[in-house]
C-alpha cells in the first residue's frame, strides 16, 4: 500500500468527518499498520465468533426500514448518489426477478435444469449483488467468482467448468462477436444470457443468439429501483 494514497484516503475522510480510525488498509494479503491505519482483517471476529453468530429476524417493518445496503448510482443523470436499499428492497426484488426469468419456460426456479454460473461483475453494484450474491445463494447455484474480469480467463472457466448462464453488459457481447479468442473455447454449455446495464442492439443479440445457439435477454434497471425494475421474460424467444 503506497503511502501517499492512504494519506490521501485519510485527508478525505477527515473532510468528510469520519472519526479517525475509520479508514483501514484492503488487499488480499494482510498489511502492517500505516499512518495510524490497520488491515481490514483486525475488526473481523474470531472463527468461533462467526460460527455462534445468529443473523437478526426482523419484523415485516423493520425489515422495510433497516438499511441493508448503500450502493451508488453510475451517475447517468447527473452526479453519482447513494442510494439507501432496505432488506425488504433486496427480497422483493429478488423475487420479482427470479419469477421473471423462468416464466416462460418449460420449468421454475425449483424443477430447472442443472445452472452454473460465472460472476465477473462488482459485488459492489446492484447488478452483481442481486445475481452473484442473492439470487445464487437463494437458488443455491453454484458460481466461479473472477478476482478480475479478463476475457480469455472468462472463457476457459466457461468452457471448463460448463456454465450455462450468464449475466454481462454489452461491451462483453461485442467481444464474444469480435474478439478472435472466442473461437479458441468451448461454449456450448451456455443456454442464457442475460444483458443489461447499457443498450443493446437486436443486430448484436441475434448474432450471439445464433452463434452460441442459446437465448438472450435483456433487462433494464436503476440503482434507485434497488436492481431490476424490466425483465424480458425467460422462454420468450423459444415460443
Amino acid at each position: 500500500m503506497h503511502p501517499s494514497l492512504v494519506k490521501t484516503a485519510i485527508a478525505a475522510a477527515k473532510g468528510a468527518g469520519l472519526p479517525e480510525g475509520r479508514v483501514f488498509l484492503f488487499s488480499d494479503e494482510p498489511n502492517t499498520p500505516l499512518e495510524g491505519c490497520k488491515d481490514w482483517r483486525t475488526f473481523l471476529p474470531s472463527e468461533a465468533d462467526g460460527d455462534a453468530y445468529n443473523f437478526p429476524r426482523l419484523s415485516e417493518k423493520e425489515s422495510t426500514t433497516t438499511t441493508a445496503t448503500v450502493n451508488f448510482s453510475s451517475g447517468t443523470t447527473g452526479l453519482p448518489k447513494g442510494v439507501e436499499v432496505s432488506h425488504h428492497n433486496l427480497v422483493a426484488n429478488l423475487e420479482q426477478t427470479i419469477y421473471m426469468r423462468y416464466l416462460h419456460k418449460a420449468w421454475n426456479a425449483e424443477t430447472r435444469p442443472r445452472e452454473t454460473w460465472i460472476g465477473f461483475l462488482p459485488l459492489y453494484h446492484a447488478y452483481g449483488q442481486l445475481y452473484a450474491i442473492a439470487m445464487a445463494q437463494k437458488l443455491q447455484i453454484p458460481i466461479y467468482i473472477m478476482k478480475k474480469f479478463e476475457y480469455e480467463p472468462f472463457l476457459q472457466t466457461i468452457q471448463d467448468r460448463k456454465v450455462t448462464h450468464l449475466q454481462v453488459a454489452p461491451p462483453i457481447m461485442v467481444m464474444l462477436s469480435k474478439r478472435p479468442e472466442t473461437a479458441k473455447y468451448d461454449l456450448s454449455s451456455v443456454t442464457d444470457i442475460l444483458c443489461g446495464a447499457a443498450p443493446l442492439s437486436k443486430e448484436l443479440q441475434n448474432e450471439i443468439s445464433k452463434k452460441l445457439n442459446c437465448e438472450i435477454l435483456q433487462g433494464w434497471g436503476m440503482t434507485e429501483v434497488t436492481c431490476g425494475a424490466i425483465h424480458v421474460p425467460g422462454g420468450t424467444i423459444d415460443e
